[in-house]
């Protein structure tokens, strides 16, 4: 009940000095208390290695409308267009969990994985927040927001974390209110990064990919000063009980395309 009673009040006097307000924007603070309650340490952001290339460059997470209107590459996406409908698409998405260690096979967004500490929750970095009951991309035009976002953060925690893992990936951290971009500094903690076990064929030789492709990624994390940030190659010698080596295998062998969005280090 006292979370409720808090919550309750945060949200009516918001809504008095700011008649724009939303009922769906809910106090970070509240949230970090429940986050750490149950254990959550790190708050995720996965996307394909091109498109982390250019938010390392620029030192921040960015929207995908961000990177259009200032002409940056990202890879395309094909919730693109619904974003735009929804209102979503100049918003910054953050995840509650690692999809891919969670799940045992790889993240469809990506196999580069930005994880921040979840201390950013008590910055000035990040105002206000919404938080998903299921991906965006499942959202209908019929449907109420009420059945997109949360409004009463004890709802979230009663849910959260329980029995039905599809609602956890589901539910995520929308920031709408930090113009498209998100500081990577000072609260990155971590850059995890797949290891497809994958060897290529690169002008007649074969090489290993994730050794190609990290001696492309230390040299983007050197230029930019990130070299300081712990770093990760995920599954370095094995895959043992999860899926995404066999899932990458399958891609080298009749989805290219795909396994090159994820991949590819530049355009």
């Amino acid at each position: 009940m006292t979370l409720n009673k808090s919550l309750k009040n945060t949200l009516e006097k918001r809504l008095k000095n700011n008649p724009m307000a939303s009922k769906f924007d809910l106090n970070k603070s509240d949230l970090y208390d429940i986050l750490k309650a149950k254990g959550i340490t790190h708050l995720y952001h996965a996307n394909t290695v091109s498109t982390s290339i250019t938010f390392l460059n620029q030192g921040h997470l960015l929207s995908r409308k961000y990177v259009q209107d200032n002409n940056l590459f990202q890879t395309p996406q094909y919730t693109d267009a619904k974003d735009k409908k929804f209102g979503i698409f100049d918003d910054v998405f953050l995840d509650f969990i690692d999809i891919h260690k969670e799940w045992k096979k790889h993240d469809f967004y990506g196999p580069f994985l930005f994880a921040f500490d979840i201390e950013i929750l008590r910055s000035d970095l990040i105002k206000t927040l919404r938080i998903t009951k299921k991906n965006s991309s499942n959202w209908k035009d019929n449907e109420p927001e009420k059945d997109w976002y949360y409004s009463d953060l004890s709802e979230f925690n009663d849910n959260y974390k329980k029995e039905n893992k599809r609602n956890n990936i589901g539910s995520m951290i929308i920031l709408k209110d930090i113009d498209g971009k998100l500081p990577l500094r000072p609260y990155l903690s971590k850059m995890i990064f797949d290891n497809p076990n994958l060897t290529v064929n690169l002008k007649g030789e074969k090489k290993y990919l994730s050794n190609l492709l990290g001696a492309k990624l230390y040299e983007v994390v050197n230029d930019n000063n990130y070299i300081d940030i712990k770093r990760e190659l995920r599954h370095k010698h094995n895959a043992f009980q999860c899926q995404c080596w066999w899932e990458y295998n399958v891609m080298h062998l009749v989805r290219f395309n795909n396994l090159k969005r994820l991949f590819h280090p530049k355009p």
